[in-house]
């Protein structure tokens, strides 16, 4: 067996449909077990005929026990099932499979060459590689992927937009210059993707989403420990600010920012007892609020001060943390802005929801995880193919179905999603989210699902 890193790029119709369809087949090849995927980043084309769309790309990471050549055939065979004909050099296709890696082999034949000739030189490879394994040292350079990635886009001059590259975004290191260069600009609508980095597809999604619908998006990139109620929690969740700069400039941010906390409260003068603590509301009752005894309060309190900072238009979350964002948007309604976005939970291939907190996960646990998701679907399942309205009802179906996974449930619970109560409700419903917070092997993970429709497109 061998750890394998295959690069995966479209620029033909569906381009993300075709690429998670991609790594689907991937995983359900014989012999073949994908183990993660990086985001997939936007990117002009290089080479090949001009007027071509622009693609997306991504790596994935493979556990292998075929053999370089044989993986390379079923590489070709799905790139065939996707329709690609390899017709002129660098020209459009549907999907574009190519092996990177192969372990440490090197293997230099009429069909494959390993690692990939061209594996260095294209940003547009590295930057999502340097997402799964930023340490991993070329064969060619002698570099990690991080540094040959780094050297790659300091020897790219402004001219040159053929890559990716986090110049594409203006970084600021504190607030207050993100304030001003967001007030030089003057935007007639702006996006806002406020997040604690260590970012994923999950973000990237929302964040294209803000492009679509603004004249300027801007992201922060904040660990706040006013929301940790467990320090050991805080201290290790996972910081990358250099890599979620460049990260968010392939999506189409315009602005990336972070700062300490006393950048986001100077009136505190360093004291974090002198920052009062914003009342999240009674949405913050029960679920997260009992387990996370503070939680939403430190949510609140950071986001307020971040709408102060960013004034957006429009704000964008992703539902997986449902209970957060019936919090954020009971805040809205107090300030009296932002519009509050809330775009679909961003799923991996096996159906666990993206979590930064995922890339905690030890191997057995992360094959197990999906197991909510899968507990969840069950509870979606009974709601409209038997007809079940009752809380409790549903909320046994996901218990019984999670029980055999061995993830410590925290709860697992039914809601009516536009009335929330911090008990269980009673009665036939109407509507009905169904809520999990369970912990695999001490990574602590949260998903949802509503019953009554499904979500709609992000």
């Amino acid at each position: 067996m061998a750890i394998a890193y295959v690069a995966l790029g479209s620029n033909l119709g569906d381009r993300a449909a075709h690429l998670e369809a991609a790594v689907r087949e991937l995983d359900s090849t014989a012999g073949v077990r994908v183990l993660r995927r990086s985001s997939w980043i936007e990117t002009a084309p290089v080479g090949g005929p001009p007027g071509q769309p622009r693609f997306l790309n991504g790596v994935v990471e493979l556990d292998s026990e075929l053999e370089p050549e044989a993986l390379l055939a079923e590489l070709l065979a799905v790139e065939q099932r996707h329709g690609r004909v390899r017709a002129e050099r660098n020209g459009p296709r549907t999907l574009d499979l190519d092996l990177l890696l192969f372990g440490s082999r090197l293997v230099h034949s009429e069909r494959l060459d390993v690692p990939h000739p061209r594996l260095e030189e294209r940003e547009f490879v590295l930057a999502p590689l340097a997402e799964l394994a930023p340490e991993l040292r070329l064969a060619g350079s002698g570099l990690t992927v991080r540094e040959r990635l780094a050297q790659l886009r300091a020897a790219c001059n402004a001219a040159d937009r053929r890559h990716a590259s986090a110049a594409m975004t203006h970084v600021c290191r504190d607030p207050q210059s993100a304030r001003s260069w967001l007030e030089r600009r003057r935007p007639q609508s702006l996006g806002f993707v406020p997040t604690m980095g260590a970012l994923h597809e999950g973000h990237l999604t929302l964040i294209r989403r803000a492009r679509r619908e603004n004249e300027v998006v801007c992201v922060s990139v904040f660990v706040n420990p006013l929301q940790f109620n467990d320090t050991r929690d805080f201290d290790r969740y996972p910081r990358d600010f250099e890599a979620d700069a460049a990260a968010v400039g392939a999506a189409g941010c315009d602005m990336v920012f972070s700062g300490t906390l006393w950048d986001f409260f100077p009136e505190a003068n360093g004291a974090r007892e002198r920052i009062p603590l914003l009342p999240a509301g009674p949405t913050a009752l029960g679920l997260e609020g009992e387990f996370r005894p503070g939680h939403f309060d430190g949510v609140a309190t950071i986001v307020a001060r971040l709408f102060e900072f960013v004034r957006p238009t429009r704000a964008y979350f992703g539902a997986k943390d449902f209970q957060q964002t019936l919090v954020v948007r009971d805040l809205a309604r107090r300030l009296g802005f932002p519009e509050v976005v809330i775009c679909p939970t961003s799923r991996e291939s096996s159906g666990l929801a993206r979590s930064s907190r995922n890339e905690l996960l030890s191997a057995e646990w992360r094959a197990r995880a999906p197991a909510i998701h899968a507990a969840l679907s069950e509870a979606r399942s009974a709601w409209r193919e038997r007809g079940l309205r009752s809380a409790p009802a549903l909320r046994a179906i996901v218990e019984a179905r999670l029980a055999p996974s061995g993830l410590e449930i925290e709860y697992a619970q039914v809601r009516d999603p536009e009335r929330w109560t911090a008990d269980e409700p009673s009665g036939e419903l109407e509507r009905a989210v169904a809520l999990v917070a369970a912990r695999a092997g001490g990574v602590r993970l949260i998903d949802n699902l509503r019953l009554d429709r499904d979500e709609e497109p992000a």
